[in-house]
């Protein structure tokens, strides 16, 4: 696990590079890293809850359960609103619905790049859109409540991992 970038970059400059996905899944180390960036400082202490979107297209190879506990052990990580996007035939749903640890959200199933692109487009958009809105609020257990809007039709495309 490492970060594409390793400092935020203003939208106008960033300009995306194709990631090529080979090895392991290296789920527990990526969660760590995610924690880290969750801790007062770097984030504030008063904000919006932090949006918090998994994709992948496999199964944990290390200790997941570690990295995870590691997030929700955080304020930000148990206030952030956490989506999943599983791609193809080979992911493994059930850490995905462990990460989301919430009933009502199911992790997203991505089975062609339209669908991707689709279900990245939705979590960047309306996710943050709806997290941002008055209606957004906190548990009594300091968990982010938060009405995420139409999640995107799943895609009938013959074109399929």
């Amino acid at each position: 696990a490492r970060w594409k970038n390793t400092q935020p970059i203003p939208i106008e400059n960033f300009t995306w590079t194709d990631l090529s996905a080979s090895g392991v899944t290296d789920m527990g180390r990526a969660f760590s890293m995610v924690a880290d960036q969750l801790k007062i400082p770097p984030m504030p202490g008063r904000a919006l809850p932090p949006v918090l979107v998994l994709v992948t297209d496999g199964q944990p190879t290390d200790d997941y359960k570690s990295g995870l506990n590691q997030i929700l052990n955080l304020q930000w990580g148990k206030k952030a609103v956490r989506i999943a996007i599983g791609i193809g035939q080979d992911c493994d749903f059930d850490v995905l619905e462990e990460f989301i640890g919430n009933s009502e959200i199911k992790p997203l199933h991505a089975n062609n790049p339209e669908a991707l692109a689709r279900y990245i487009k939705w979590a960047s958009t309306a996710v943050v859109k709806d997290v941002s809105s008055p209606a957004s609020g906190l548990t009594g257990q300091g968990t982010a409540t938060v009405q995420i809007g139409q999640i995107p039709a799943a895609s009938t495309d013959a074109d399929v991992w």
